[in-house]
């Protein structure tokens, strides 16, 4: 019997190691899978934060896409919401010069327009009358696109009226030959005009007046009517075209010589460095006569139609 004890507790001995490694490596497997376990869930928990980010960046792309979209339709509805705009000011310009005409209002109206441009030095004037607030018409020459494409698009921007002065203005043996040259002339320009600035021309001054036409004049002016086109002179002019004077006499030609005409249209051409020196204080002295400053347009008072 104390044999068989003692083998027992050999065996217990013996095993008792190997329960010990057995347990020892079970415990090392199972802080293994643990850890294993751990690290994955640290994955799934990144992959899940991932996931969120990139849930919240496709919330906010697709915000910022939706606000595209709106920008585009805006920009999509810009010339509609611009032409009703203007319709709407020629509307208020057309009743403020049926008061004028009526006599039911002590202010006068000048129009201040520029022709044959544009040139180099038209953004300055732009500029001017950009300060004083005041829009201006622009009689307009077929001019390289290149080369003055800029200044096209910020007279029509800043809302100038653009007028149609001919695409040559060539005056002597060119577009006073017959009737038909100075129509085809016109329309050259009036393409010229509607496919670079998607506006139609509809007012338009004769190069050198109307008068310059001679025994053409009233053929001329049929066809015109036939295009939807009314014509406007001047009554007012700083003589810059005709001759090389001085900022100050410029400005007394316009301001000295209003006879306090109720519609004063003023003719100007934008190369004129004095010209544009005298502009500020032609400004400023019309509005201390009683002037107010108008565009010209195709209902307008001042223009033959």
């Amino acid at each position: 019997m104390d044999s068989g004890r003692q083998g027992d507790r050999r065996a217990h001995r013996l095993l008792i190691p190997v329960l010990l490694m057995l347990l020892i490596g079970m415990t090392a497997l199972l802080i293994s899978e643990i850890r294993q376990n751990e690290s994955m869930r640290a994955e799934l928990r990144s992959i899940l934060a991932e996931s969120d980010s990139i849930r919240e960046q496709k919330v906010c792309i697709d915000t910022e896409i939706e606000k595209l979209r709106k920008s585009i339709e805006t920009v999509k509805n810009l010339p509609q919401e611009a032409e009703t705009a203007r319709q709407k000011f020629f509307e208020d310009a057309s009743r403020l010069e049926k008061m004028v005409r009526d006599g039911n209002t002590d202010i006068k109206i000048a129009y201040l327009t520029f022709d044959d441009g544009p040139y180099e030095i038209t953004d300055r004037y732009l500029d001017v009358l950009e300060m004083y607030g005041v829009l201006a018409t622009f009689f307009q020459r077929g001019r390289d696109w290149n080369e003055y494409g800029a200044i096209y698009r910020r007279l029509a921007l800043s809302g100038h009226t653009i007028g149609n002065h001919t695409y040559s203005h060539q005056i002597r043996g060119g577009i006073y030959r017959s009737v038909q040259t100075f129509m085809d002339d016109v329309l050259k320009n009036r393409k010229y005009i509607e496919e670079n600035l998607g506006i139609t021309t509809q007012v338009l001054r004769f190069p050198g007046g109307s008068g310059t036409a001679g025994s053409l004049k009233q053929g001329i002016i049929e066809e015109l009517r036939k295009e939807g086109y009314a014509y406007v002179n001047w009554n007012s002019a700083t003589m810059d075209g005709m001759y090389d004077l001085s900022a100050d006499e410029y400005r007394d030609n316009v301001l000295n010589r209003t006879n306090g005409r109720e519609f004063l249209v003023v003719l100007m051409h934008d190369y004129s460095k004095e010209t544009l020196k005298a502009l500020p204080e032609i400004i400023e002295g019309l509005e201390e006569q009683g002037y107010v400053f108008l565009p010209l347009f195709y209902e307008s008072l001042a223009v033959n139609r």
